[in-house]
């Protein structure tokens, strides 16, 4: 008899499942349990189209000496206590080798930031307070998409951001965090609490 769970048939509808990557390097095993947490998780804020150019660009795993000459490359003179970064969806983020349940935290952390609204991320800019905020909710999000995973401490990155993420999702839910994250979609509500929040 032939058995079949839904996550590897797809669904009722007739919609297609998440289909992996090639498992080439071991690099590649936490990026892909990075992309199904993502996918999980995301999957209907997020265009298929922006997922795709995420897998096409695949993030890089570096050992701590590759890290930070990467980072004086990019303008990070001190890489010091810095994990991972990204700069757009169309460039690799760059994640720090080390435990693999925080490398695939990362994963998870940089790639939001390459899948935010490139709307939000114009607006954060130039507002040191707006991105306090922005890391919160990014931080706030990848603990949703790491709940569980091995190896990986929620709170210990962004500990006050992740709390003010926190009593904003439940002042204005956690639909409007994800609207404003992901499609710059910005209800009157969040608006104010923004503004409270930055004022």
């Amino acid at each position: 008899m032939l058995h079949k769970r839904s996550t590897e048939s797809g669904s009722e509808t007739g919609e297609a499942p998440f289909i992996g990557r090639n498992l080439e390097t071991l690099d590649d095993i936490p990026r892909e349990i990075a992309d199904r947490r993502l996918h999980a998780e995301f999957n209907e804020h997020i265009a298929p189209e922006r997922f795709e150019v995420l897998r096409e660009q695949p993030d890089v795993l570096e050992k701590p000496d590759e890290f930070a000459k990467s980072a004086k490359d990019v303008g990070l003179q001190n890489p010091e206590g810095v994990l991972g970064w990204s700069t757009k969806l169309e460039d690799s983020a760059h994640v720090l080798k080390g435990d693999v349940g925080m490398e695939i935290a990362t994963l998870i952390h940089e790639d939001l930031h390459r899948l935010s609204s490139p709307e939000t991320l114009r607006e954060i800019q130039g507002d040191p307070e707006l991105r306090q905020i922005y890391e919160g909710v990014t931080e706030y999000f990848t603990e949703r998409a790491a709940e569980g995973l091995r190896g990986f401490e929620p709170g210990q990155i962004y500990p006050e951001e992740i709390a003010a993420t926190a009593k904003l999702g439940f002042e204005v839910g956690d639909q409007a965090l994800r609207d404003w994250y992901f499609s710059h979609e910005v209800t009157e509500e969040l608006q104010k609490a923004l503004d409270r929040l930055n004022g």
